[in-house]
């Protein structure tokens, strides 16, 4: 693998109110110390990002990008929001995870943290890796004032599948279990216990993969204490497939699963921006089904596609947040009607800027908010757009 280090002219980004990220995204603040992830994930949507760095997506696995100079620079911009802006929770690591194992020896992750820590700024962590447990104490810190969140993954309880589609994310030196992704649920658990605002995400969630375990995994969740569920289904692009299928070829297995998907993606998918994923019927059956096993074990279902799913408990450093459609479409069925007025001095009460003010009165006047969802129909009276339950 090969090591590059660069010096960052900036470190916070602020992602654009596009489709995706006005109805689902309840961030708009990332930082990453990292290009490149050395866990290989077959199914990884952020190699394509190594174009940025004049690389090929081949190479996001064995060519890691290092800002040495992260923790100066994210400071002087936390700083500025500090004083100039509202804060919002900030996702650290987003396109790379900030815990693979080149953060061992160069602990920059730790720095941003303490960073956090004094300006009492929230963020969120969301990686595959237990090497968090090395900054246990400083996740403890901002725990005590509500300031951190982290989700981890999970998404087959089968060995050999994780080793074909996530080869080289490392083993638990803290928690053990036979089973490779129990242990981030294991170390869910760790964290959990010392007050961390903590996310099971099955994403991606594989067909007729993750179909096989997913109650398990949620009911080791629940008994593990982690506050919520989210769950996404597989997304593929050209190269994402072309990746799969290299793997899914090379298991005696999983082989069958080729024509599976062929015919689930690509007959029956739906585009979503550069990718295809599964049908609108097909992941309303998926929510349907994951939010009724949530509610089996009682533990919260953060629902994205489908709101009347929705069952999760909104807290720590995701009070300081973006709202999503989920928050809308609860307001359209509380109030009866939602106006672009009411959807504006609702918006007021989040962090958020100008904008994103300026996309929703876009997006709400354009019916893109809701198109699609279920439970809310768009109608115009006396020339003004309104959003009333369905």
């Amino acid at each position: 693998m090969k090591i590059v280090e660069t010096r960052a002219k900036s470190m916070i980004s602020r992602m654009r109110d596009g489709f995706f990220s006005m109805r689902y995204l309840p961030f708009r603040l990332t930082a990453n110390i990292y290009r490149g992830c050395s866990h290989g994930c077959v199914y990884c949507y952020a190699a394509c990002t190594h174009y940025y760095m004049r690389s090929s997506p081949n190479l996001f696995s064995k060519e890691i990008y290092v800002k040495k100079n992260a923790p100066e620079i994210f400071e002087k911009e936390m700083a500025k929001y500090d004083q100039r802006k509202r804060k919002s929770v900030i996702v650290i690591g987003n396109i790379s995870d900030t815990y693979q194992p080149v953060e061992t020896n160069y602990r920059l992750t730790r720095k941003l943290l303490e960073i956090c820590y004094k300006h009492d700024f929230p963020c969120f962590i969301e990686t595959k890796s237990p090497l968090k447990l090395n900054d246990i104490d400083i996740i403890e810190k901002l725990a005590e004032r509500e300031l951190i969140g982290v989700g981890m993954t999970a998404t087959s309880y089968d060995n050999e599948f994780t080793g074909l589609v996530e080869p080289l994310v490392p083993r638990s030196k803290f928690v053990r279990s036979p089973i490779r992704q129990k242990e981030r649920i294991l170390t869910l658990q760790r964290l959990s216990e010392i007050g961390v605002d903590t996310y099971l995400h099955i994403t991606p969630y594989f067909p007729f993969v993750t179909d096989e375990d997913v109650e398990r995994i949620i009911r080791d969740a629940a008994e593990a204490g982690v506050g919520n569920v989210i769950m996404a289904p597989l997304e593929i692009s050209g190269f994402i497939w072309n990746r799969l299928k290299k793997v899914f070829k090379s298991s005696e297995r999983y082989s069958s699963l080729i024509p599976l998907y062929e015919k689930r993606y690509f007959e029956s998918g739906r585009k979503l921006g550069a990718r295809i994923t599964t049908s609108e019927k097909e992941h309303y059956k998926l929510e349907k089904k994951v939010s009724e096993l949530c509610k089996k074990y009682s533990i919260g279902y953060w629902a994205f596609n489908n709101p009347q799913f929705n069952t999760a408990v909104i807290s720590g450093a995701y009070r300081l947040r973006y709202p999503i459609l989920l928050d809308y479409w609860k307001l359209t069925h509380e109030k009866g009607r939602l106006r672009l007025k009411d959807a504006l001095q609702f918006a007021m009460n989040f962090p958020v800027d100008k904008k994103y003010l300026s996309a929703l009165q876009e997006y709400f006047l354009n019916g893109e908010l809701f198109k699609g969802v279920y439970g809310v129909r768009k109608i115009v009276e006396n020339c003004e757009v309104v959003y009333v339950p369905a």
